[in-house]
C-alpha cells in the first residue's frame, strides 16, 4: 500500500510576518511589510581557518561571529487610492537612499519576524537593519512593479516573544494619523489579528463603514468627530485593540 500523502507548509511562505518599525526613538510604530512574493531569512556563521599541523591537513573552523539579513521580492504598491506610494515601501526606499549617503544612524530601523498564527516556533527574533538594494525588477510592459529588497542586519540578532501569542486585536499604526471633524475619508488601520472584526471605533465613535483587507489591515471611512485626539479600536469575538497607545491616536483638527 502506497504510504499516506504528507501535508507541508513552509513557514518563510504562508506564515511568516515581517514588520518595521517606522517610529522615530524612543517612539515604536511596527507595521507590517505587505506585498511580499518572496521571502528568505538568512543567518550565517563567520568563520576563520583555525587548522593546525596535528589535524593532518583536514580543515577546521573557529566560529568568530555571524551575519542576518532579510531578502525577497515585494510588490511595490500604493494607498487604496492609489495616490501614494504604500507607507512602508516608501519608508524602506529612503532607508536605502540614507544608506548611499554613508548616513547610517538616520538609515537604520528596528525590524522584526514572527509567525503570524502566533506559533511558538522558536524563530521569533528583532534586530536593527538597513536597505542594502532594493533594485526594480523591471519587465515586459504590462508586469507588476516588483522590487529584489535586501534588508541587511546590523548588530545582534534577538529572539523575541511572538508578538501574536496574545490573539486580541491591536492597531499598530495608522495612515493617515490626522483628519478634519467632518465624516468621510479613508483610514488604514495596521495591526494584527483583525480577521472577524465586528467594529472600528474612532474616540468611541463607530466608523461610518470598514473593511478588512487581510488579518494586519482595515480600511475605515472615517466619522464626524470633535477636535481632540482619539484612540483607534478594533473590535472581534478576542475582544478590543488597547488604548492609550501613540501607535493607535488619531488626531482630529
Amino acid at each position: 500500500m502506497a504510504p499516506a500523502p504528507t501535508t507541508r507548509r513552509t513557514a518563510l511562505a504562508r506564515r511568516m510576518r515581517v514588520d518595521i518599525d517606522l517610529g522615530v526613538f524612543p517612539a515604536v510604530s511596527y507595521q507590517p511589510l505587505i506585498g511580499k512574493q518572496e521571502l528568505t531569512l538568512v543567518e550565517e556563521l563567520r568563520t576563520e581557518d583555525d587548522e593546525t599541523y596535528e589535524d593532518d591537513g583536514a580543515a577546521r573552523e573557529q566560529v568568530t561571529g555571524y551575519n542576518w539579513r532579510v531578502e525577497g521580492k515585494i510588490l511595490f504598491s500604493t494607498n487604496v487610492a492609489g495616490s501614494a506610494v504604500n507607507t512602508v515601501h516608501k519608508f524602506l526606499r529612503n532607508s536605502f537612499e540614507l544608506a548611499k549617503t554613508g548616513d547610517m544612524a538616520a538609515a537604520e530601523f528596528p525590524i522584526r519576524w514572527y509567525d503570524k498564527n502566533g506559533l511558538d516556533d522558536g524563530n521569533s527574533k528583532e534586530g536593527r537593519a538597513y536597505v542594502k538594494a532594493f533594485p526594480p525588477d523591471g519587465g515586459s510592459p504590462g508586469s507588476q512593479d516588483v522590487v529584489s529588497l535586501v534588508i541587511q542586519g546590523q548588530g545582534p540578532l534577538l529572539s523575541i516573544v511572538n508578538p501574536n501569542a496574545d490573539m486580541d486585536p491591536v492597531v499598530s499604526g495608522l495612515n493617515p494619523a490626522a483628519g478634519g471633524t467632518g465624516a468621510g475619508g479613508i483610514v488604514q488601520i495596521y495591526g494584527t489579528h483583525f480577521t472577524g472584526a465586528t467594529a472600528v471605533s474612532f474616540g468611541g465613535t463607530a466608523a461610518t463603514n470598514f473593511t478588512v483587507i487581510s488579518d494586519q489591515l482595515i480600511v475605515a471611512t472615517k466619522p464626524a468627530l470633535t477636535a481632540g485626539s482619539k484612540d483607534v479600536t478594533v473590535t472581534t469575538p478576542e475582544g478590543t485593540s488597547p488604548t492609550g497607545g501613540t501607535a493607535n491616536d488619531f488626531v482630529v483638527n
